[in-house]
């Protein structure tokens, strides 16, 4: 085994190492989350019958949705951790995706019923008790603030999907404080509807804005950040290159950057030149983020397979 054959192989089960330490965090992460959500589920109910609030009963409908999404999510990112097989080369990690598409949508759909329920308490407003309504508000602010700092961390699609679940609950019962105060001493009972439909919106957007991040990757878009036009410029600079073509560049996870590519050289180079020319290659592909790439040298008087202008 050569010494660049050695390094390569000692660069890729480092790389993999930390790969799945990570994976094992948000394994974590998302279970931590899922516990508090369902803790605090039973929590609303018990403050919902206490304050003769509606809009907290509502909630914890809404908790036990999220606790259903957290849950899928926590399932499939162990599913997603799986080594590759003969079935699934790359491994299963866009699993994740498939969780993070999920949970995004059950947060567009609640956030739409959401403002729903809120036009009718803005139009017909119901008296609840205020004090109580604190008292539950901070406690939601408490556990659910503690869940999303437990996530938000998270690098992955899936878990940063679970983050913004987690998150609306935050920007919820800020917006249940907020309201109860205000309802407290002023009697505004129109405050809490108002004030939902404005961070319903909020979420919709933040939503919309994940779950098209999710599908580029499932289009092998190039990831954002790494400019091709610039690689293939710094690829044909290398000694002994011709040209640079069929390059490739994708995501398989929204973490992890991929990419293929072909060198044509200038001339018939030998094996120790072109290991040379494929370890520069390497190099500079790092340089743009990716860690796993797959070099295609064609010498000279070799013609190209396929569309080799892509």
């Amino acid at each position: 085994m050569n010494e660049h054959s050695h390094g390569k192989k000692v660069s890729d089960i480092g790389h993999h190492r930390h790969h799945h330490h990570h994976t094992h965090g948000a394994d974590e992460n998302i279970l931590v989350a899922f516990f508090l959500n369902l803790f605090f589920v039973f929590v609303e109910i018990a403050g919902a019958f206490f304050t003769n609030s509606f809009a907290i009963l509502s909630d914890a409908v809404h908790d036990f949705g999220d606790c259903i999404a957290i849950g899928f999510a926590y399932v499939m990112e162990r599913f997603s951790n799986k080594a590759p097989d003969e079935k699934y080369t790359y491994g299963y990690r866009r699993y994740s995706l498939v969780s993070a598409v999920v949970t995004s949508f059950i947060l567009v759909v609640g956030s739409v019923f959401v403002i729903g329920g809120s036009v009718g308490r803005i139009i017909q407003p119901k008296e609840v008790h205020g004090l109580g309504m604190v008292i539950i508000a901070v406690l939601g602010v408490v556990i659910n603030g503690a869940a999303v700092i437990k996530t938000r961390s998270g690098t992955g699609m899936n878990e940063k999907a679970i983050s913004l679940h987690l998150l609306e609950d935050v920007l919820g019962w800020l917006a249940v404080l907020v309201g109860s105060v205000l309802i407290f001493f002023f009697k505004w009972y129109f405050i809490d509807g108002v004030l939902s439909v404005l961070i319903a919106v909020v979420l919709i957007v933040e939503s919309a804005k994940t779950i098209k991040d999710i599908f580029a990757v499932f289009l092998e878009k190039t990831p954002e950040g790494i400019d091709v036009k610039s690689l293939k410029k710094e690829l044909e600079e290398i000694e002994g290159v011709e040209n640079t073509h069929h390059i490739h560049v994708w995501s398989l996870d929204g973490e992890k950057n991929m990419a293929t590519m072909h060198l044509k050289t200038q001339g018939c180079i030998n094996l120790e030149d072109c290991e040379k020319v494929k370890k520069q290659a390497e190099e500079i592909s790092r340089k743009y983020g990716i860690h796993h790439l797959t070099v295609q040298i064609d010498f000279c008087g070799e013609a190209c397979q396929g569309e080799c202008q892509l």
